[in-house]
């Protein structure tokens, strides 16, 4: 908006457009305080709502509107060739403008299809569809997959996870040896404590470990994995194994799992309610595996006789992962050459069954004559509801103690090695729906209710209705949204874009195509059956992709090098589409947070090159501490926006 807007357009309403209704320097020196003195801020930091939640109204979109007409260069349109899941053309549609989006990974496209389209033209009637197709989408699953999760026998009992441990053998005693850098269970001191079973003594191949959950750390066994090293729980042997021991039996396929706890929620009554109602909590608990809970071989049985039905009807990703490839040290180093091999085989058999399900549905909806864009839009977001699922239940997962739950697998940007993981268990028995598929409901919801001026009604998407008592009507701004390579978007006339905002990708910090291929491979078999166009390939389009991958130029010298030169003339390319499609004297305005002088360098010489001048730049405080976008890695605090002219031809 502030590239759009005149000079001198009045400030204070600008703020209020963008929802920043008050103060909130004085609000960074309230919470700044506090936190200096080592106290918790009490009560509301700001005075106001959260800026990003505040709808633009028809009041403010006339204003701008208004301001903008001052310029007289007519109707606004806005584009961002390398959107990701869209958040730049999810503000201009908020905002009224014609919005074009573009990102060449399929993943990326289709959220940004579920964030700013389906809300926008479908409104609460996606929701609805939703609800209805995943209430049955639920229920059927939960039918195929009751056999492979026990029963408590206590009906205060519910299991909601399991914890594993990676295994291999000890080469010195044959003892199993379960792997973990620690044995913490939660933060007040519940853990494990492992009693080894030694057999007749060392070589004896039933040599194992048995598990005890205490309450203490004092009580609690030292973890079994350090830096990559593992060391013996045995006491006659107690020997490091080391890491390249650990590799191979990995990849020769050697490397199993042991359930070492079971976490559960026991409901307690805590008391009545006047009118004699019970009053009732969940509480969390803890236990040691049992051999009742054990449907191992029934889970391997079931799997064996579905697997060549699966893999016939494509419903397994038994695609290898890709080649091009930076996270070997998560995957590949340790026998998972395949995305089938990221999933035990119970978290497998579910995931294949929630596939199969989904499938089921729509081709009954389909046959039944039933499958309008509405209704492929609810599967749309089905299918996220089934990788947000996968997401959370695979072999990288972690238990996090602090909170009692499970991280998912891109707690941080990486394919990480874990040594132990936890595992969801995706029923619903006795607790409402699917936790996923709730979540998703409320993403719906929220994004309908932030996407139009006067919030979620019931005849929401239905063109021209009157949001505020028939004084005005509402119709929704255009949105085009594309999937291709942002130095080609044939489909936008020259001269026709008055803003071009972007923040392209990250140079060397995230390998975007790679990590989504994760999410990827299970789309493909879901709402690929919705939107095959998008899903064309057998994997995300890496060598096209514009970022700086070493792992493209792994088997030449200087691959780092020629991977910035390859971002550097990629987004060169971007920058001369930019060029064409912009109006002569429109404006691109480009963020980008990165440390590296390489990545600034690459930046702005492909700028140049496309023949671009640079007119002003600010720093902007965007970035959480805690952003994985920038722990630990390159990246800055701050992300600096640059605003950039097309150069007429005597520069």
């Amino acid at each position: 908006l502030g590239s759009l807007l005149p000079v001198d357009a009045d400030r204070d309403r600008f703020l209020h457009v963008l929802g920043i209704h008050g103060d909130p320097v004085a609000s960074r020196k309230r919470i700044g305080a506090a936190r200096r003195k080592g106290e918790r801020f009490e009560g509301e930091a700001y005075s106001y709502s959260r800026a990003f939640s505040y709808v633009p109204s028809l009041d403010d979109r006339a204003w701008a509107a208004t301001e903008r007409a001052k310029l007289e260069l007519g109707d606004v349109t806005v584009l961002d060739p390398t959107a990701g899941g869209g958040a730049i053309p999810f503000e201009s549609a908020r905002l009224g403008f014609r919005t074009f989006g573009n990102d060449i990974n399929p993943v990326a496209s289709l959220v940004e299809r579920a964030t700013i389209e389906y809300p926008l033209v479908h409104g609460l009637r996606v929701l609805a569809e939703y609800q209805r197709i995943a209430a049955d989408f639920v229920r059927r699953r939960e039918e195929r997959l009751s056999p492979f999760f026990p029963v408590e026998a206590d009906n205060d009992v519910m299991v909601t996870n399991f914890l594993w441990a990676r295994t291999i053998r000890c080469p010195h005693c044959e003892g199993l040896v379960p792997l973990s850098p620690n044995w913490r269970i939660t933060s007040d001191g519940t853990g494990v404590r492992l009693n080894p079973i030694h057999g007749v003594g060392p070589g004896d191949r039933e040599r194992r470990i048995d598990f005890e959950i205490v309450s203490s750390v004092k009580h609690q066994s030292h973890g079994t994995m350090s830096g990559g090293d593992a060391t013996c729980p045995f006491p006659d042997c107690g020997r490091v194994i080391p890491g390249d021991e650990v590799k191979s039996q990995a990849q020769a396929g050697r490397m199993g799992e042991q359930l070492y706890a079971v976490a559960f929620k026991r409901r307690e009554v805590v008391g009545r309610t006047k009118s004699g109602k019970v009053k009732e909590r969940w509480v969390r608990g803890y236990r040691a595996p049992t051999m009742e809970g054990d449907v191992t071989v029934l889970v391997n049985s079931t799997l064996e006789q579905r697997l060549p039905e699966w893999e016939a009807l494509d419903i397994l990703p038994t695609e290898a992962i890709d080649s091009i490839s930076n996270y070997d040290r998560g995957h590949r180093m340790y026998g998972m050459n395949r995305w089938i091999d990221m999933f035990s085989s119970r978290q497998l058999l579910g995931h294949c069954i929630s596939v199969e399900v989904f499938r089921e549905i729509l081709e009954e909806e389909r046959n039944a004559g039933r499958l309008n864009d509405t209704l492929k839009a609810a599967f749309v977001y089905l299918s996220f509801s089934v990788d947000k699922l996968v997401n959370y239940n695979a072999r990288s997962t972690r238990w996090d103690g602090s909170i009692g739950r499970v991280r998912s697998v891109f707690d941080s940007h990486n394919f990480a090695m874990v040594w132990s993981y936890a595992e969801i268990v995706p029923l619903i028995r006795g607790v409402g729906r699917d936790w996923a598929v709730d979540q998703t409901a409320a993403c719906i919801k929220e994004l309908s209710d932030l996407s139009r001026p006067g919030g979620v009604q019931e005849d929401y998407a239905q063109p021209g209705f009157d949001f505020e008592n028939g004084d005005r009507q509402y119709i929704p701004p255009p949105v085009m949204l594309s999937c291709g390579s942002g130095d080609s978007l044939g489909h936008i006339s020259d001269g026709s874009i008055d803003a071009v905002t972007l923040d392209p990708p990250y140079y060397d910090n995230v390998m975007y195509a790679e990590l989504s291929d994760f999410f990827y491979v299970w789309l493909k078999r879901t709402a690929g059956y919705v939107y095959p166009e998008l899903f064309r390939r057998a994997l995300t389009d890496k060598e096209n992709e514009a970022i700086a991958n070493p792992a493209k130029f792994q088997d030449q010298k200087g691959a780092k090098v020629l991977a910035g030169r390859d971002y550097q003339h990629r987004m060169a390319a971007i920058f001369s589409e930019m060029r064409r499609v912009l109006k002569p004297d429109g404006i691109m305005t480009l963020m980008f947070t990165h440390k590296a002088t390489g990545a600034w360098d690459a930046l702005t010489k492909g700028l140049m090159e496309a023949g671009f001048a640079i007119t002003a730049s600010w720093p902007i405080n965007t970035e959480a501490e805690g952003s994985l976008h920038i722990k630990d890695k390159s990246a800055a605090n701050s992300t600096v926006c640059l605003v950039c002219r097309p150069r007429t031809d005597n520069g």
